[in-house]
């Protein structure tokens, strides 16, 4: 099976670097890749040659929520994939459990193939915690929710930008772990790895059995950088 890389470009590149990005990545011969942009670059990268995905989106439809953007906006547009509830979020800007059931209700329900982020924090990785922790994370946002495509993205909080990742043992264990938490909800879903890949893990990772691919964050900024990944994945 072919593995699914996704780069996340989270908020960097200005919009030249944008249109280099894109001339070198629709030159490539790359598949099962997928862009996440900020919103303001999703229809400069739309392309035949990949799909992209926001990083974030709003639960309501419409409203008077200045700075947001809606699934339902983000779907006319052509987004076809979401993030939804990354650490950075969760983290950084405080959503909740509920905020993350409300916005990957909001993405099924306009159309949208969400990528569904879930991850420890160090604690509880040292407390031997991590499973009863994603467990509850993905419990929680599932529950009674019937979805035809999903992506998991298994992220280690204590991981992200730290250059540290799980044994290779930990990582197939929590991939199985993931889908059979999850079996009941999907017939069609992907887990994926995310925190700290680069060049010199991203072969290794993709490796392991039940790792369908691997969600890049800061590697992915550059695009040569990304294909040399991608050939190492190949």
């Amino acid at each position: 099976m072919s593995k699914l890389l996704i780069a996340n470009l989270k908020m960097n590149l200005e919009y030249n670097d944008i249109l280099e990005y894109k001339k070198i990545i629709e030159k490539s011969d790359i598949t099962n890749f997928i862009i996440c942009p900020s919103n303001i670059y999703l229809t400069t990268l739309l392309s035949k040659k990949y799909p992209v995905c926001a990083q974030n989106g709003h639960y309501l439809d419409f409203g008077a929520f200045t700075g947001e953007v809606s699934f339902k906006q983000l779907k006319s547009i052509g987004v076809e994939y979401c993030l939804i509830g990354h650490s950075e979020r969760r983290n950084i800007f405080d959503e909740s459990d509920d905020d993350v059931r409300r916005k990957l209700n909001s993405c099924i329900e306009n159309g949208i193939i969400p990528i569904l982020c879930v991850g420890e924090h160090k604690k509880d990785r040292e407390n031997e915690l991590e499973k009863e922790v994603v467990s509850e994370q993905l419990r929680y946002a599932l529950d009674n929710l019937k979805v035809d495509k999903l992506i998991i993205a298994y992220e280690p909080v204590w991981a992200i930008g730290t250059g540290l990742t799980p044994i290779e043992e930990d990582i197939i264990s929590m991939h199985s772990y993931i889908k059979s938490v999850v079996k009941d909800n999907t017939k069609d879903v992907k887990v994926i790895y995310g925190g700290s890949v680069n060049e010199t893990n991203i072969k290794d990772i993709c490796s392991l059995d039940n790792v369908d691919g691997v969600l890049i964050g800061g590697a992915s900024n550059n695009p040569n950088n990304m294909l040399k990944m991608y050939n190492l994945v190949k």
